[in-house]
């Protein structure tokens, strides 16, 4: 990836407008990214919503999706008893939430792990598949998390190493630090961030 940090300070503007005229799922992201997180909190959702974050997790990327991998889960998921999908949705807000007005490094166990464990008790979402509900949750707290958003970040941060398969909880930590680091750089939003984050993956791979 031959993007360096202040070519994309430069360009942010052009990235979202580019990734707002020619992302496929751009306008029910950004209605979701509105909406999601208080209908979560109030209750006001149904199973097709939460079975929706967990299929655009997957098919967002459009093309060089796993099919097998996005089957399963979303199969997983859509076998799940409605009291055991609320139950966990509530569990990771109420983990979300209890934070409060305590930093998490004021715990033992940050709140978002804690979110990220009732999340994963639902079978198929692992921690990767997690962090997109968390981010729909707390977009101004959170990002989702893959190999492009990891590459991307990487290149552009201090973060080392390369994508972890399976993703843990400490690794999203660290991609977490150093994208809200990224973020701060280049003074957007983690909804902005998202939108660079994917249009300079975007061009990486039309250069190569």
């Amino acid at each position: 990836m031959d993007a360096t940090l202040a070519d994309v300070e430069a360009r942010v503007d052009e990235h979202v407008e580019t990734y707002r005229e020619t992302a496929p799922f751009y306008p029910v992201e950004a209605e979701a990214i509105e909406s999601l997180g208080d209908a979560f909190r109030a209750g006001d959702y149904g199973r097709r919503d939460v079975e929706w974050v967990i299929r655009w997790y997957f098919r967002r990327r459009v093309e060089a999706i796993d099919h097998d991998e996005r089957r399963a889960v979303e199969e997983a998921v859509e076998g799940v008893e409605p009291r055991e999908l609320r139950g966990a949705l509530w569990d990771a807000i109420d983990a979300l939430d209890e934070a409060g007005a305590a930093s998490d490094t004021d715990v033992a166990e940050p709140s978002h792990h804690r979110a990220i464990d009732a999340l994963t008790r639902l079978p198929g979402v692992d921690v990767a598949v997690a962090t997109a509900l968390l981010w729909f949750l707390d977009p101004d707290r959170f990002l989702v998390v893959g190999d492009r958003e990891w590459r991307v970040v990487a290149a552009l941060t201090d973060l080392k190493d390369g994508y972890p398969d399976p993703m843990t909880p400490d690794a999203y930590d660290r991609y977490l630090a150093a994208a809200r680091t990224l973020g701060e750089r280049l003074d957007v939003d983690g909804w902005r961030l998202y939108m660079v984050i994917q249009r300079v993956y975007a061009e990486s791979v039309t250069e190569t």
